[in-house]
């Protein structure tokens, strides 16, 4: 099992192929794929990484997902990163405006360095936000 994640780590950092559909690299997670077929006709990354981080500096926001709005290809993968030891979920939603979790994908990262990955494979949009931060702490991934 660990040779089959350590596989796939090298193949996503390196660009070759995502992560199977709902695959976790790390950390307690709950996820699963979309289901409609991929386009390969975009110029959007494959893979991009998101930091989760409270050294923002600013009051008003001091946890933040870095960047917060990310464009993917349909069939790509999302990696979440905790770049600290605050306690921060990654919790899909429909709407950003009630932020409640609709089931798509929720994580946990609780410590520095816990990672969680998402394969998206239908094109739309994909809001998200961390419960414990939710008055700040949102973003959106674009599959295209």
């Amino acid at each position: 099992m660990r040779r089959v994640l350590r596989v796939l780590v090298v193949l996503l950092l390196a660009g070759c192929a995502p992560a199977p559909p709902g695959t976790p690299v790390t950390g307690p997670a709950t996820a699963g794929p979309d289901t409609a077929p991929s386009s390969p006709h975009t110029s959007a990354p494959a893979a991009v990484e998101v930091h989760l981080t409270c050294t923002t500096g600013n009051p008003d926001a001091p946890c933040v997902f870095r960047p917060a709005d990310v464009s993917i290809r349909a069939g790509g993968t999302v990696r979440w990163v905790n770049d600290d030891a605050t306690y921060h979920t990654v919790t899909s939603t429909g709407s950003l405006a009630r932020r409640v979790p609709d089931g798509r994908f929720n994580a946990i990262l609780d410590t520095v360095g816990a990672t969680f990955t998402y394969t998206f494979t239908r094109p739309g949009g994909y809001p998200y936000y961390c419960q414990p931060h939710a008055e700040f702490m949102t973003g959106t991934v674009h599959v295209l």
